[in-house]
């Protein structure tokens, strides 16, 4: 039986704090449990014996998943402090130098058709510095920063992550992709209405840019003929390329190809993005992290179509 509030040590446990972060950043009792290598019920509990401890209520079920309420949210922005002192126990003093990877995430798109480059040439200027990319969905850059597993993320897709800041270095508007011989490329712009009927290669629904589209197209009366869903922004563009019809996409950075054959028109209504790092919101970045973001920013290219942050 738990004591009452009076009787009890109001502090939370690390286990119970565990519990907390590990469930607000999954949303899933399952999820988390999987993450801390638990059962289920041990999370469901040590949440409860924290909310009885605390005398809140830390989470509310919102459709399926937990949603945390604003104390639970800021009980998680107090404790982040000690899970990042934690880890920096894991590394010796003199451990972060060159020969320390810089780790980093980013999404497919990002990952082969614009970080290449500019990782080349950082290791050009910078031959003693190391460097680890990952892969994976923008879902997969938000946990993995998230959880510190990499020092920086790259993604065009924010969200209000407790654990989390964003700092932009890219701006664009959606472009239209398409063949330079389709008639529709002789226009300035293309417009929502100019869909109707035309065969559309549409970014699968985990892209925030899918919904939004489909309402501009809902309010313009538009109903473009779905062909294809595409994982990548540079899946839907070869595609394009290829013939199978239209996409809209964040230009960033198959623009940087220039291709003869693609035009690239601006989409109407604006839809916008902002490429931007991902980093952990307890602690800055490592020193060498810092200096590729800083690298990254000063050498991007211009393509004509987005907009540097330098």
């Amino acid at each position: 039986m738990i004591a009452g509030p009076e009787q009890k040590d109001r502090r939370p446990t690390f286990r119970e704090l565990e519990a907390l972060h590990a469930l607000i950043e999954a949303r899933k009792t399952t999820s988390a449990a999987s993450k801390l290598g638990v059962s289920q019920p041990a999370v469901s509990r040590a949440i409860q014996q924290l909310e009885s401890r605390l005398g809140k209520v830390l989470f509310r079920r919102d459709g399926g998943r937990l949603a945390p309420t604003q104390d639970g949210i800021t009980l998680y922005q107090q404790s982040i402090p000690i899970f990042a002192a934690l880890a920096g126990l894991g590394r010796s003093s003199g451990a972060e130098t060159e020969a320390t990877p810089v780790r980093l995430i980013a999404p497919p798109t990002v990952a082969h058709r614009f970080l290449p480059e500019i990782v080349a040439a950082f290791l050009r200027q910078e031959p003693a510095m190391r460097m680890q990319i990952e892969v994976g969905t923008t879902s997969d850059v938000i946990a993995n920063v998230a959880d510190g597993r990499f020092d920086i993320g790259i993604t065009d897709g924010q969200v209000n992550h407790p654990a989390l800041v964003f700092e932009p270095f890219r701006q664009a508007n959606a472009h239209v992709m398409l063949r330079a011989d389709d008639p529709l490329a002789a226009r300035a712009e293309i417009h929502a209405a100019d869909f109707h009927g035309r065969r559309f290669i549409a970014l699968t629904r985990r892209f925030l840019i899918r919904a939004t589209l489909e309402r501009l197209f809902r309010e313009a009366g538009a109903e473009p003929e779905i062909v294809m869903e595409a994982a990548t922004s540079a899946i839907a563009y070869e595609l394009a390329r290829n013939g199978v019809g239209l996409t809209i996409i964040n230009p960033f950075p198959v623009a940087l190809r220039r291709d003869a054959d693609m035009a690239i028109r601006p989409f109407t209504p604006r839809a916008t993005f902002e490429t931007c790092f991902v980093m952990p919101s307890a602690a800055p970045p490592p020193a060498r992290a810092r200096r590729f973001m800083d690298f990254l920013r000063a050498s991007q290219r211009d393509d004509g179509y987005t907009f540097p942050i330098r």
